[in-house]
């Protein structure tokens, strides 16, 4: 007797169902009624499902007349579906008004081998080689959220949330193990796919610097710091946070070789070719630039103001999270560097905002500095019905600065 056909069905990612050779559903395949019915029911297979439920799934509050009629409808197609892969119409179950699918019916289910792969690895008694072979195992099925293209229905955003859950704690796991066994080349591809899948969660961030200084790959791992920083700062407008920082730290201070070449060391520090335009940084040494430079205010009396600019829409209301706030503060980003001096500092403050230092300037010239940014805005972005503002104001308290001069007359600029 053969072997009966077996369904392999990939759920994490664009969904895909295949029977040997038979393609039943494509990862292009549009995301119908009839796939989400399929979906649902692999993810409940065992089970038989109230029709009344599966309405509520499939319609929403969208019934309609003859709900019942409907379903059966999208049920008939699904069962189509399967008609040539060497399945018949009997894999969807019917029974006292209720559906499933069938059990007879052998299925590959990567989300299923997944929470099984997870199930083991936290079984007590498994040593590090094999507690690390599972995670491994577990995190390759993991290609990317759990059914990507339904990930708006109220049913997948649950699993979809436990699902990544428990990807990321097996990232733990098997950096855990790295740490411990010094296997940190097998776990730095993973780190490296699991930050462009959540570029947003900085814990894993930290583990792939980390990967990346224990195997000595320092100038990478500087250079993953300062582009997570920036996309944490340019999207979600925070900062790394402190034990971010304090990697950071250590690493710099690690990676530089006693030297008797102060011609070395200024190559090393020098920007590494000639730029126009405003000098640009994350908010982080914004902030060190900006206390260095009060510092030196204080000495030599150098007139420096800060500009506040802010972007809303032309009601005065925020611009909403989104492409149109990317747009407008992309297009920001380089009107405050065309307009500025090479001398001058910026920074991200806020999503819809931006911090100017400009130096040596007065009161009156920061008013024909924040008039050339708003024409260099509206003049490249083209953006309409959007409304830019500027305010400024001296770097530092002016009556320190005249204290610190031992006078009560302005410092001459």
């Amino acid at each position: 007797m053969a072997d009966k056909p077996v369904l392999q069905v990939k759920m994490f990612g664009r969904f895909q169902v295949t029977c040997g050779e038979h393609v039943i559903v494509s990862p292009d395949s549009r995301n119908s009624k009839v796939i989400q019915l399929l979906q649902y029911l692999l993810c409940n297979r065992g089970k038989m499902i109230l029709q009344e439920e599966l309405i509520e799934v499939l319609l929403h509050d969208d019934y309609g007349s003859n709900p019942v009629s409907t379903l059966k409808n999208i049920v008939y197609r699904l069962r189509k579906l399967f008609i040539g892969a060497d399945l018949d119409k009997s894999c969807i179950l019917y029974k006292k008004n209720r559906y499933g699918f069938s059990p007879d019916i052998p299925c590959e289910i990567d989300a299923e081998q997944f929470f099984e792969l997870t199930k083991r690895v936290k079984h007590a008694h498994l040593d590090d080689d094999s507690r690390f072979a599972l995670c491994m195992q577990a995190i390759e099925l993991y290609r990317s959220d759990f059914l990507t293209r339904s990930s708006n229905e109220p049913w997948v955003m649950g699993r979809a949330v436990r699902y990544q859950e428990q990807f990321c704690e097996l990232i733990r796991t098997a950096y855990g193990i790295a740490e411990r066994c010094g296997r940190f080349d097998e776990v730095l591809p993973v780190l490296q796919r699991a930050t462009v899948l959540y570029p947003y969660e900085e814990e894993l961030y930290l583990m792939h610097i980390s990967c990346l200084y224990e195997l000595r790959r320092g100038r990478e791992a500087i250079e993953e710091y300062n582009s997570v920083a920036n996309t944490l700062y340019n999207d979600l407008g925070v900062s790394p946070s402190q034990t971010m920082q304090n990697l950071y730290r250590r690493i710099t201070s690690s990676m530089q070789p006693v030297t008797d070449s102060i011609l070395e060391v200024r190559a090393t520090i020098s920007e590494p070719e000639y730029f126009t335009g405003a000098y640009y940084c994350n908010f982080e040494n914004f902030v060190n630039i900006y206390q260095f430079i009060v510092r030196h205010m204080e000495r030599s009396g150098q007139s420096v103001y800060l500009m506040l600019c802010t972007l809303t829409e032309s009601d005065n209301s925020p611009p909403k999270n989104g492409e149109r706030l990317s747009k407008l503060s992309t297009a920001l980003h380089q009107a405050a560097r065309m307009s500025c001096r090479r001398g001058d500092v910026y920074t991200r403050y806020s999503p819809s905002q931006f911090l100017l230092m400009l130096m040596n300037i007065n009161q009156e010239n920061c008013h024909i500095v924040a008039d050339r940014l708003r024409y260099n805005f509206f003049k490249h972005s083209k953006i309409t019905n959007v409304r830019l503002s500027c305010k400024e104001i001296s770097a530092a308290n002016m009556d320190s600065v005249m204290k610190a001069h031992g006078s009560d007359q302005p410092p001459s600029w």
